[in-house]
């Protein structure tokens, strides 16, 4: 493997944007030159846009360069989308330029069994000051800048980074943070990570103020050792949430046809992870839900945590899943059962979970977590509701805004049945909001591993 260059730094290279040359743009619906273009110009950017293109003297009102050595200036950042014979030269040229990062979405490398492309590209990377994004990348996003110079859709403005080894699976994050009222403050698709990997995402996202938490989707890792150290410096400073691509035989096998890497034992990869305080997901919805959990909320030491519903049914199936993953549930204190039914106006049955009724309204429900005396018993409330007829999801979002003022723990809510979603995007603008009992009990489980892991390495580091 070819070794990776020593500069610039990737973060000084993106923290201001002000010019972006698209080699390869075109005015021919359909293509990639014509999206990204268009994307670019539509998405808020207020910097220079230069086409690219030796065809054209105007592309959609843009004045069209030749070529990267006829701009007016060196642009921050250099899309490429050009056949791959044509990359080695464009990257050549943006070498001579004096650009400072390229980003190939240009398709066609190892990951096609173009191996040799791939190393040519590499050698070329390796011994100059340039840093490379891909190729096989769909592009990046930088929302502070409002640049969107991918081939996705347009996110919304957020706190979480995206580092992805699929451009695609960075759409359905974006999804599915969308749903939940969240948004990214970067996306990366790396793609086959000639020179940048999701190891150098991972120092960019410790440094980027914007940045809350990240999301990674990983297939296989460049450099093992900058993984753990980068990874770990992350985690003690902002949630890193991982999902894995390929764990299986035949998993592992498609992943040389999708980036062209060769990823190592899923139990090795789950160990690193470990070892760099990391969260693991199963699948998109915990890795999305989770991580808005650690974003939002702080380390929990103990996991004490408080059920409190209207359907006794769904909360005794989260009590189990909060069980299954070692987690607390204190019965409730006979001195707390009397001054809960004061402020709710309603009484309740159970001792934790404690169940309102098919009956209750959402401010009743939440009334119990404002009692001041929880946080000497709980360290955390979870919310499991099933709506309503008698309420829309802008009711309950009122109830539990109101309620929250005074909420003496933190809480989770959890929605099910009729309605949850539409609950769910709205409840999540003020709480953080999961859609499974399953990751109820998995959202817990890593705010308690967060504190654990945060406290022994401030405790080894003494």
């Amino acid at each position: 493997m070819v070794e990776v260059n020593d500069g610039p730094d990737l973060h000084e290279a993106l923290s201001k944007v002000n010019s972006v040359a698209i080699v390869g743009a075109t005015p021919k619906e359909g293509k990639i030159g014509n999206l990204l273009l268009k994307n670019v110009t539509s998405s808020g950017f207020k910097g220079r846009v230069y086409p690219v293109n030796p065809n054209y003297q105007e592309i959609l009102g843009l004045k069209t360069y030749p070529s990267l050595l006829a701009l007016p200036e060196v642009p921050d950042v250099v899309v490429v989308a050009v056949p791959v014979k044509a990359v080695p030269q464009v990257l050549e040229d943006a070498i001579k330029k004096g650009c400072k990062v390229a980003v190939i979405i240009t398709s066609g490398f190892k990951e096609a069994g173009n191996v040799e492309a791939q190393k040519a590209l590499e050698k070329v990377i390796s011994s100059h000051k340039i840093r490379v994004i891909g190729p096989n990348s769909a592009g990046i996003s930088l929302m502070g800048n409002k640049l969107h110079a991918s081939i996705e859709v347009l996110p919304e403005a957020g706190s979480v980074g995206l580092a992805m080894q699929s451009g695609a699976m960075g759409g359905v994050v974006i999804s599915r943070l969308k749903e939940l009222s969240s948004g990214i403050s970067f996306f990366m698709s790396i793609g086959n990570a000639a020179d940048v990997g999701v190891e150098e995402i991972f120092e960019y996202a410790s440094r980027d103020e914007g940045t809350q938490a990240l999301i990674a989707y990983i297939e296989w890792v460049r450099d093992g050792r900058k993984f753990l150290r980068a990874g770990k410096f992350l985690s003690l400073h902002k949630p890193l949430c991982i999902l894995k691509g390929g764990r299986g035989e035949k998993s592992l096998k498609a992943v040389a046809s999708h980036t062209g890497g060769l990823a190592g034992s899923y139990a090795i990869f789950k160990a690193a992870v470990r070892k760099v305080g990391a969260y693991l997901a199963d699948d998109v919805d915990d890795l999305v839900e989770v991580c808005e959990v650690l974003r939002r909320l702080n380390p929990i030491r103990k996991g004490r945590v408080l059920i409190v519903s209207n359907s006794g049914g769904l909360a005794i199936v989260t009590a189990s899943q909060l069980e299954e993953q070692g987690i607390e549930l204190p019965e409730l204190h006979d001195l707390l059962k009397n001054k809960i039914v004061d402020k709710a106006e309603k009484k309740f049955s159970g001792s934790n979970p404690i169940d309102f009724g098919g009956d209750a309204f959402m401010h009743q429900v939440v009334k119990a977590f404002t009692l001041s005396e929880l946080k000497e018993f709980y360290d955390l409330g979870i919310l499991v509701y099933v709506p309503t007829a008698a309420e829309g999801p802008s009711d309950i979002t009122k109830a539990i805004y109101q309620a929250s003022k005074e909420f003496s723990i933190p809480i989770i809510a959890y929605f099910d049945g009729e309605g949850a979603r539409e609950a769910a995007k709205e409840v999540s603008k003020v709480v953080p909001v999961v859609t499974s009992s399953k990751n109820v009990g998995k959202a817990v489980r890593a705010l308690v591993e967060r504190y654990a892991f945060i406290t022994n390495a401030l405790n080894a580091g003494k």
